[in-house]
């Protein structure tokens, strides 16, 4: 077997002895340029991507990639429950944190984009359920003192069709977390077996979606939080020429008026204080180079550059012969206009700056960028800087942008 990057690894590597820890069972997986550390107990590895089964039967999957609408946070744990023969009412995910052990292998560092998302793990997730389900195949036949082979996994239950006998994932929690022999050889289902890949499965984050809980970057609320507004430059390029601030100080609810690097920022104890604090600024733009851009002067650029480039991608039939002996011609220019790659939730984050560490909260795709920030404004060290990701209002790369 090997990873998609090219390198080796046995399906040993993926179930390492577990830990006696109140939350369950943790079954850990390893990625490319992940290597296991054997000499520590699974619930303290970092591993790019885990797997927790609770002796409530409840099944954790930490989702390490970023969900914006495209339905990583469904697509992820379906191919980790397929092979886990998981009961899928009994899902539930939790997004990772920013840590190393979650880059994305194709990228070399932890975010989402490029459509990589299932490409990169689908054959990790798949040996990590299936890992799963043969240690807990191996805790029921110690139990009931019967062949491994003799069993069967199906909807969150290891059954043994000679005795009738069977017991959910969670009553055998306990026991598989004594096993220190483990399977050597992890067989992965056969496609036409799927019962979860495939199908019309239901979402898992709709219901919180439909109702309201699902929490995006701009629904985080931490004790003490203030709330920033910027000004910017209404042309891009532009710069802060000068500000009075006096009518902004003025506003209820406004606590700093402060000049950053893409404007003019208005910290305030809420949104709306500090949105009527940014509309009472007083500020004269330098507007620079792009002052008399348009969408009239952006159109004719595009014209221009256009003209003559145009790019073939195939030729079929004899198109020009055809304009040649045409009775009647028709010529028609399309276009579109200079849009913003804007997402619907407004682009935002949250962050708490100690002395110790920081904490930041945002809905990004780009989560080590996200830590490295953080570690640069706090002076801390990276790992001293944790990343909890939302869910992503649209991303569509836009919140790959560390601003």
């Amino acid at each position: 077997m090997t990873t998609p990057g090219g390198t080796g690894y046995t399906r040993r590597g993926f179930v390492r002895t577990a830990s006696a820890a109140s939350a369950g069972l943790v079954i850990a997986f390893y990625l490319d340029g992940c290597a296991p550390d054997v000499s520590r107990p699974v619930g303290t590895v970092t591993p790019n991507a885990w797997l927790r089964i609770g002796s409530d039967d409840g099944i954790l999957v930490i989702v390490d990639r970023s969900e914006m609408g495209q339905g990583v946070a469904t697509a992820l744990p379906m191919i980790l429950a397929e092979e886990l023969e998981a009961d899928w009412s009994k899902i539930r995910i939790e997004f990772a944190p920013a840590d190393p052990v979650y880059n994305n292998p194709l990228f070399g560092f932890q975010g989402t984009g490029g459509s990589s998302s299932v490409r990169a793990a689908f054959t990790p997730l798949r040996e990590a359920g299936a890992s799963a389900r043969e240690l807990l195949k191996l805790a029921a036949a110690e139990e009931w003192s019967v062949a491994p082979a003799s069993l069967r996994a199906e909807r969150g239950e290891i059954i043994h069709d000679g005795s009738g006998r069977r017991a959910s994932y969670g009553a055998l929690v306990a026991t598989a977390m004594t096993l220190t022999a483990l399977p050597e050889k992890v067989p992965l289902k056969d496609p036409k077996d799927w019962t979860i890949l495939g199908t019309r499965t239901a979402r898992l984050d709709t219901a919180s979606k439909v109702d309201g809980t699902a929490r995006f970057g701009i629904d985080v609320k931490v004790d003490g939080m203030l709330v920033a507004v910027i000004a910017r430059s209404p042309v891009f390029g532009g710069k802060v020429a000068s500000f009075d601030a006096t009518r902004a100080k003025a506003v209820a609810g406004v606590k700093h008026v402060v000049q950053v690097s893409s404007g003019i920022a208005v910290v305030a104890t809420g949104y709306w204080p500090a949105q009527k604090g940014r509309a009472a600024l007083d500020i004269t733009w330098d507007e620079g180079k792009h002052a008399s851009v348009s969408d009239a002067s952006i159109a004719a650029l595009f014209a221009t550059k256009a003209r003559g480039r145009a790019a073939q991608a195939r030729h079929d039939g004899d198109a020009a012969g055809a304009v040649a002996r045409a009775a009647t011609k028709l010529e028609a220019t399309y276009d579109a206009p200079f849009l913003a790659h804007a997402t619907m939730e407004p682009m935002n984050a949250t962050a708490h700056v100690r002395a110790d560490g920081v904490d930041i909260w945002a809905p990004t795709q780009f989560q080590t960028g996200a830590q490295g920030i953080g570690a640069a404004i706090g002076g801390v060290p990276p790992e001293k800087v944790k990343v909890h990701t939302t869910y992503l209002g649209g991303g569509f790369g836009r919140r790959f942008e560390m601003d």
